[in-house]
């Protein structure tokens, strides 16, 4: 076994020996995740709620959950916040990118201006947003209404379908720049005499961009996609400076907050957990399925 791991001079390889320097560093992380991720689930199973004693109580923090009416509501709002603002971060930044791509001298600065709202904290973003939506004074809604595609006030604070539009958008804008970046250099990765010779043969810009940008970058946007995804499901601060305790009608009330809710308002720290469980179970299997279907179609 050692002699497999050494060269033919019986000393390491770099491959070797770079995994061999990496191991200290793995053990470390390993810890740093799966320590809390063992403690959560194991908290899932006990009445921990700091008023009753603590024990253990098996699956009824799930029972619980699962048997609160507003459960299917609160998971079909997390479903519909989360695609829809993956769903707006990917084809924004895919635009973005293709723009990018495209400019020559100047797009360093360009590029900066696309990473700025990266810097800016989620919580402050829904605020920004918040008043930028406002039905009173928002330059949103005053736009709209001078445009007249709309007769009334935009309110995210009294219509359920503004209200998830809202925070669907604060939420994509402020995870634009990361997926934009990657989009970017995915694209530049890209052999420029596939171009050449796509041009040769009479292709215009759309046809190279569809046959060939789109194909050969789309491993690291899939992938950015996905972790975008799984960033969104566990969002809350966009959607609780913009619409407090979960909006009109509860409208924009996702697990992410119903979590917030248990652990902090009811210090409810079993179902807390058990919520926590949940997520963690659906992001890993919204991730498998779309690492398989990534990899079928390639």
């Amino acid at each position: 076994m050692v002699r497999s791991a050494l060269g033919k001079t019986g000393t390491l390889s770099n491959a070797n020996y770079g995994m061999l320097l990496s191991i200290p560093g793995l053990i470390l992380l390993l810890a740093w995740v799966l320590l809390p991720l063992f403690i959560v689930i194991g908290l899932s199973f006990y009445r921990y709620d700091n008023v009753s004693p603590v024990r253990f109580i098996g699956l009824l923090n799930y029972q619980e959950v699962f048997s609160n009416p507003d459960f299917p509501k609160i998971l079909l709002r997390t479903f519909e916040f989360s695609f829809g603002s993956t769903a707006l971060s990917l084809f924004t930044s895919v635009v973005v990118a293709a723009c990018l791509n495209r400019i020559g001298s100047g797009s360093a600065v360009f590029r900066s201006l696309v990473v700025m709202p990266w810097a800016v904290p989620l919580i402050l973003s829904g605020f920004l947003w918040a008043w930028m939506f406002h039905p009173s004074f928002g330059p949103i809604s005053d736009l709209l209404l001078r445009s007249g595609l709309r007769d009334t006030a935009l309110n995210i604070y009294e219509d359920p379908i503004s209200s998830m539009v809202g925070v669907i958008i604060a939420d994509a804008w402020r995870r634009i720049p990361f997926l934009a970046i990657i989009t970017l250099a995915a694209f530049q990765a890209i052999d420029q005499e596939l171009y050449d010779a796509a041009r040769v043969d009479g292709a215009d810009s759309i046809d190279t961009f569809m046959y060939i940008t789109l194909p050969l970058g789309s491993r690291p946007i899939l992938i950015g996609t996905l972790i975008t995804l799984m960033f969104t499901f566990r969002s809350i601060d966009v959607i609780y400076s913009m619409t407090p305790g979960g909006g009109y009608a509860k409208s924009t009330y996702v697990m992410g907050a119903y979590l917030f809710d248990n652990l902090y308002e009811f210090l409810n720290f079993g179902a807390a957990a058990a919520i926590s469980v949940i997520l963690i179970l659906l992001t890993f299997v919204i991730g498998s399925l779309f690492i398989y279907y990534t990899l079928k179609r390639q």
